[in-house]
């Protein structure tokens, strides 16, 4: 069977493989920055939601904020225990719930996180303002359709 090239392939085709090949890229290298603290992207965002909401969350709150939906949020949440970065309790008003909050540990690992954030936006220097802004717009675009 002929292996068909890629510039052979409709150009939307094209688009779409491009688009993954470089989401694919752009997840790995956020993955070694975020490593380098000893956490996941998805775990970060999970200390990013409790600390912006300021008050114990239930994993179903946490997930409806995730920006990867990830049914494994309480896997996700087991390990930020192991780690000490969070903890969780029964909650008051509804038995049936388990309230998660961000420790102080937690808290200051996200802070320090924070604070050198501009190391995961790295992947994207070899782009101008410019080119940054018309990306943005077309993803919108796109995601209007």
């Amino acid at each position: 069977m002929k292996k068909i090239k890629a510039e052979e392939l409709p150009l939307r085709r094209q688009l779409g493989i491009a688009m993954v090949e470089t989401y694919n890229n752009v997840y790995d290298r956020s993955q070694e920055f975020f490593a380098t603290y000893g956490l996941t992207s998805q775990q970060y965002n999970v200390l990013s939601i409790l600390y912006d909401a300021g008050k114990p969350l239930s994993t179903s709150a946490i997930l409806k904020k995730m920006l990867e939906k990830n049914a494994g949020v309480s896997r996700l949440v087991d390990r930020l225990i192991i780690k000490e970065l969070v903890e969780k309790n029964v909650n008051e008003g509804d038995k049936r719930l388990i309230d998660v909050k961000l420790t102080d540990k937690g808290e200051t690992l996200y802070k320090t996180v924070t604070e050198d954030l501009s190391g995961v936006d790295d992947v994207y220097r070899a782009l101008t303002d410019e080119e940054v802004e018309v990306l943005i717009r077309l993803f919108e675009k796109m995601r209007k359709v």
